[in-house]
């Protein structure tokens, strides 16, 4: 049957409307959004030249593909807000994705649902909003289930191989490679689906295209043994158990962090809303093998990396398997699409729009570590360096780490600042030298190397990490301590979670 020409130009007309309400949530705060470590060390990588990203990015654990497109992006403008742009862009790429797939899997209605929740998510709005490469990870796997799905759907209908969704399919894969190293986690879902279901012929079409997919990308993959050992020596994240899956599952709806207030809110709509799928997915007539692709696409990448978490270092990281979300959006999608169970879809409907807007509404004014007000903290900074300036005293501007640095750095550049080097060896020490090579931004070893030949310091540091010493059993953080003992506190500055400590040489 014929798609009805009203219908079409109608659905055509509401995708419309879905994709400007997505680009509006998008540009909300896009420019007022704080600068946190991640973006700046994106930005000041991507500002080098294209061999010194390649270098950067081999020392580091992500591929070079996005800071290749944002190196030819910032050519264009360099306002934090075009900076953002990008990733804008990419999202907003996303939200068609998803409706694609949800009309080929479902139908146009369940197709305009899930991309409704897709311009909502935020989750997705957060990374199109962050400097990073999540973005366009996920519209390259989004892009690759399209292509699978094309081609699935042909083998079964015995039609013609189409050969462009083979080179969608390769392409995609690449891209997605190139994008982020744990991408293979995802990829390998076709493979899975067609050995359960059998389908061998096409199993072995799809595993040839996975070694064109290994071939154009081996130039990079010679590189990610020394990742992988990277990763094994510094990553941070905690060993996933009941905790860390509750809350992929809170991410999906509201995003985390939240008030402590809206925790127990976001857990109950997380879980009523993940009861109601199941269920009314189980009750669906009749059963159709899209189903089970869908569940292998959404369940088998977290499933893989809460195993490799326990083989390696933890790498249950959800913005690393954002697919999952957009399955199950597609999930939801046909609950609230269903023609005669509206009680099930005016439910779910309430509690994904209330999850959404709470979570948005939160996320668009968080101020707070690691998104600390870095740019006022450097406005007071300063105003110190021209008070010390004035009163021809050097001033020393030192930071306890990394995270504060980087951002600071982006909002005052003319500012001479720098930072501690992690512990070598540490959980923490994640800045390879030859990252720091690349970028152009070193370390200072020591606190006595930092102030050597100061009259007076700025010392900048998270309430996070005081919080720290105090729980190990100190009295006092130890940078601190020591510039207390060789110079006089003079002042202490506090803007959200960070602190600016001023201090004087005492003759």
């Amino acid at each position: 049957m014929k798609p009805d020409k009203r219908s079409t130009h109608t659905h055509g007309w509401m995708l419309a409307a879905i994709l400007l309400l997505g680009v509006g949530v998008r540009l909300y705060h896009l420019a007022d959004r704080g600068i946190w470590y991640d973006d700046a060390f994106s930005i000041f990588l991507s500002e080098r030249p294209l061999s010194a990203i390649i270098q950067g990015t081999a020392a580091d654990t992500m591929p070079p593909l996005y800071y290749f497109l944002l190196h030819g992006w910032l050519h264009l403008g360099n306002s934090i807000a075009f900076i953002r742009g990008l990733n804008v862009i990419l999202s907003c790429a996303i939200i068609l994705g998803v409706y694609a797939l949800g009309r080929r899997l479902w139908n146009a209605p369940s197709g305009l649902a899930a991309a409704w929740l897709t311009a909502l998510s935020p989750l997705q709005v957060y990374h199109a909003q962050e400097v990073r490469m999540y973005a366009l990870l996920t519209l390259m796997l989004v892009g690759y289930t399209l292509a699978f799905v094309r081609l699935w759907q042909a083998h079964r209908a015995g039609q013609r191989q189409d050969w462009r969704a083979w080179v969608g399919l390769v392409l995609t894969g690449a891209l997605a490679m190139y994008t982020h190293n744990l991408a293979p986690f995802t990829l390998v879902f076709p493979g899975v689906f067609l050995l359960i279901r059998r389908e061998w012929r096409l199993l072995r079409n799809w595993l040839g295209a996975m070694a064109g997919i290994g071939l154009l990308s081996l130039p990079w993959l010679w590189l990610v043994p020394g990742q992988v050992a990277k990763i094994q020596a510094a990553f941070w994240t905690p060993r996933p158990g009941v905790v860390e899956i509750l809350q992929a599952l809170v991410i999906f709806h509201t995003n985390l962090p939240l008030p402590s207030l809206w925790l127990g809110g976001a857990l109950f709509i997380t879980l009523t809303g993940v009861t109601l799928v199941v269920f009314e997915t189980l009750r669906y007539q009749p059963r159709r093998a899209e189903e089970g692709l869908l569940l292998t696409a959404g369940l088998l990448p977290p499933a893989l990396l809460f195993i490799a978490s326990y083989l390696m270092r933890p790498i249950f990281v959800p913005r690393a398997f954002m697919l999952s979300q957009v399955v199950y959006f597609l999930f939801c999608s046909r609950v609230l699409t269903h023609p005669t169970r509206r009680a099930p879809a005016v439910l779910l409907g309430i509690l994904l729009t209330v999850g959404s807007l709470g979570g948005l509404l939160y996320q668009a004014g968080y101020a707070a570590f690691p998104r600390s007000p870095f740019q006022a903290a450097m406005q007071s900074v300063q105003e110190i360096s021209r008070r010390a300036a004035s009163e021809s005293k050097r001033l020393c501007i030192v930071h306890d780490n990394k995270l504060s640095f980087f951002p600071s750095h982006f909002y005052a550049r003319d500012l001479p600042q720098t930072f501690l080097a992690d512990v070598p060896g540490s959980h923490n020490d994640t800045y390879a030298p030859a990252t720091q090579a690349a970028i152009g931004l070193f370390p200072t070893p020591s606190i006595e190397a930092a102030v050597q030949g100061c009259d007076a310091v700025a010392f900048i540091v998270f309430e996070k990490a005081i919080q720290e010493y105090h729980e190990m059993g100190y009295t006092e953080h130890a940078i601190i301590r020591w510039l207390s003992e060789h110079f006089t506190p003079r002042a202490r500055e506090r803007y959200g979670d960070l602190w600016i400590l001023t201090f004087e040489h005492t003759p």
